[in-house]
This record gives structure tokens, sequence and C-alpha cells, in this order.
């Protein structure tokens, strides 16, 4: 793989976005509880001061990713965007099956058709997180993004658990 030229890494950072970026309050991967992230600036030897922080690229995909599949579709719509988000939310309380493990694959699928910044959907798998199955699912990712030749790999637990509000 060759290496990228500086325009050719600024296009790949254009169409890929930015946006503000998330800190995530619980564990690492779990992209629950997220606040805005902050970043200390100073200006013309001025006082430094927070700001709010925005994230490019790679990060910024992985967390465009995870906001799209943890938002309920329709849960935007009064925004301007019914299409954004996963149905999977609505099996919240089913059992950890393989049938309603398909039926998690199928609605992330459809959601990420939606998604302008991936290039191809790889693999996408659901498993139980444990033997045997209890409410917490895995949805494993590997995603091509346009532009980029590495296929990036991501992981977002779900809970059936019906107390849950993932």
């Amino acid at each position: 793989m060759s290496r990228r030229s500086i325009a050719e890494l600024d296009l790949l950072e254009r169409r890929l976005g930015r946006d503000l970026e998330l800190r995530y309050l619980e564990t690492a991967g779990m992209f629950e509880d997220a606040e805005l992230a902050t970043v200390r600036t100073t200006s013309g030897g001025l006082m430094p001061a927070n700001d709010i922080a925005t994230i490019d690229g790679i990060p910024a995909a992985t967390q465009l990713l995870a906001n799209r599949l943890k938002t309920q579709r329709g849960e935007l719509a009064p925004l301007g965007h019914p299409e954004y988000g996963s149905r999977h939310h609505e099996l919240i309380g089913e059992p950890n099956v393989e049938r309603t493990r398909n039926l998690i694959k199928l609605y992330v699928l459809q959601a990420l058709r939606h998604e302008p910044r991936i290039a191809e959907v790889i693999q996408c798998t659901v498993a139980a997180g444990h033997q045997p199955a209890r409410d917490l699912v895995r949805i494993e990712l590997t995603v091509r993004l346009i532009d980029e030749h590495q296929p990036l790999n991501l992981v977002v637990p779900f809970s059936l658990e019906t107390g849950d509000p993932s």
C-alpha cells in the first residue's frame, strides 16, 4: 500500500467529516452516557479557556457509527433525519436467541445502508455475549469507509434487558 499525499489525506478528512468529540463516561467501548469533550485553548496571550473539542478522520468515523447504532430510528425525525438510527432497539425484551440476533443484524445492516461514509460492510455478526446466552449481545462490524483502504473494526454491545435504555 502506498503512502498518501497531504492532499489525499486532506480530501479523506473532508469526506469523512468533522464532528463534536464525545467522551464516553462508561467502560471503554460501551458507547453509553457521552458528554462533550473539551480542550484547553489559549489565544493572543489571554488566559487559557475550555473549548468544545472536535474530532475527525477515523476516530470520527468510529464515533459516527456508534452514534448511528445507539440511536433509535426515528428519534431524530423532529430534527429532519427520519431515517437516522437503527430499529434493533425495538427488540428490547426479546429472548437472546438466534432469531432475535438475526433481526438485530438485519436492522443494523439497514441502518448502515443510510450512512454515506461507508463504502462497504465487509462483515456484520451478532453474537450472544455469554454461554448460555444472557441479555447482552455483541454487534461486531468490519466496514470499509469511503476512500479508506484499511477496514475499520467496531464492537457495539447491546442489551436486550428491558430496564436498560440501550
